[in-house]
Order: structure tokens, then C-alpha cells, then sequence
């Protein structure tokens, strides 16, 4: 076990290493985030904007466009010359594969969180001090499953010609669940001032739990070098 763990963490150091050295990704998907906040901030209008539910939804959109661009550029790091042929031949688990590059993509989604949340604080006046360990909890659940989908079809979808359009149409039907329930959650916990309940928690959970096992279990079936 201790050596599987090893295994996941050198891969997903591997690829955060070269993120943090070519900058492109992070740097790319964060003035997206920033951008469709903006964007949409300002043509939702100043009676909109005053809306928690807006600041949610909007949000929603930045980490699902800036999701997908992280997990193929993610993929595409192993594409590039070969090298995801030479990792299939080394002697490890492709579920070890899945879960380093599960990793990455979390960390990339959990830095393009940690920019493009405060930009929409700001814009739309939204006060995450009534509920900032519920709006982390929600978000963590929804970007736990997000990445797990996304993951496994960046592999999929990594090998064609559409890639980044493909992999949206693809993802974003699928990850839709996580996206109703976290924002009804949100509504509940920011528009009515409820407190965070158990039972949303849990759904959040089992549908975290459900992408994650099947995209452990088929990812070994379709990935390709």
C-alpha cells in the first residue's frame, strides 16, 4: 500500500512539476475563470450580481470550462513524444496512473478555485463569511467527482483529433448530477440560511463514490498509448 501511494504521489509530482516550471496551464485556465466571471458578471447586470445564487452558478461555469482544459493539457503531457506508452510499460497499476493524474487535476482545480473564487466575491458582493466551511465542503465534494469523470474520459478522448470539444460535450452531461446538487445545497446554505445537512453531504458522497469506482475500474479498459 505504502508503495502504491508513492507510486501516485511521484506521478502527480511529475506533472505538477512541469506545470510549475512551462506555467501554461494554470496560467491559461486562470484568465479563463477570471474571465468568464467578468464576463458574466457583467452581463447578468447590477440587480443579478447582488444575488448569492448568481455568484454560485457563474462560478460553476468557471470551474467546469477551467476543469476541462486541465485535464487534457494533463493528458496531453503524456501524449507528448511517446511517454504515455513508456509509463504503460513500466511496472506499475494503470489504476496507479488514473489516481496520480486524479491528483493533478485536483490540485490544478483546487488553484484555479483559489483565484477565481476571490474575483467573484468581489464582483458580485457574495459573502462567504456566513458559510465558508460549507461553501468548501460542497465544492470539495463537486470537484472530487468532476475530476474523477474528467479524468477518465480526458484518457478516452485523448487519442482523437476533437480532443477539447469532445471532452467537454462528453463530460459535462455526466458531471451534471454533481452540479444540480451542489448548487441546491448552495441555495439552501446561502439563500435560505440553512445550515449544511448531512443528507446533501451524502449524496454529494455517493455520487463521488460512484465516479470514482467505475472510473478506477474502466480506466485500465480504455486507456491506449
Amino acid at each position: 500500500m505504502t508503495q502504491v501511494l508513492r507510486q501516485i504521489v511521484l506521478l502527480s509530482g511529475k506533472d505538477l512539476r512541469i506545470e510549475a516550471r512551462s506555467r501554461q496551464t494554470l496560467g491559461l485556465v486562470a484568465v479563463l475563470g477570471v474571465l468568464i466571471v467578468v464576463v458574466l458578471g457583467l452581463g447578468l447586470g447590477p440587480e443579478r450580481v447582488k444575488s448569492g445564487m448568481a455568484a454560485t452558478a457563474v462560478l460553476w461555469v468557471a470551474y467546469l470550462f477551467g476543469g476541462v482544459l486541465c485535464f487534457e493539457k494533463t493528458m496531453a503531457v503524456e501524449r507528448h513524444d511517446g511517454a504515455l506508452a513508456g509509463l504503460m510499460l513500466a511496472p506499475i497499476d494503470r489504476g496507479v496512473i488514473y489516481a496520480g493524474k486524479l491528483l493533478s487535476n485536483l490540485t490544478l482545480m483546487l488553484a484555479l478555485a483559489l483565484i477565481v473564487t476571490p474575483v467573484a466575491v468581489v464582483m458580485f458582493g457574495f459573502d462567504l463569511s456566513a458559510a465558508p466551511f460549507g461553501f468548501a465542503a460542497i465544492m470539495a465534494g463537486g470537484f472530487v467527482g468532476f475530476a474523477a469523470i474528467g479524468t477518465l474520459f480526458a484518457a478516452a478522448v485523448s487519442s482523437t483529433r476533437s480532443q477539447g470539444g469532445l471532452l467537454a460535450i462528453v463530460v459535462f452531461p455526466v458531471s451534471l448530477p454533481l452540479v444540480i446538487v451542489s448548487t441546491q445545497m448552495m441555495m439552501r446554505l446561502f439563500g435560505e440560511g440553512e445550515p449544511l445537512g448531512a443528507v446533501g453531504l451524502t449524496v454529494l458522497i455517493a455520487f463521488d463514490a460512484v465516479y470514482l469506482v467505475v472510473s478506477w475500474l474502466v480506466f485500465e479498459l480504455i486507456l491506449e498509448p
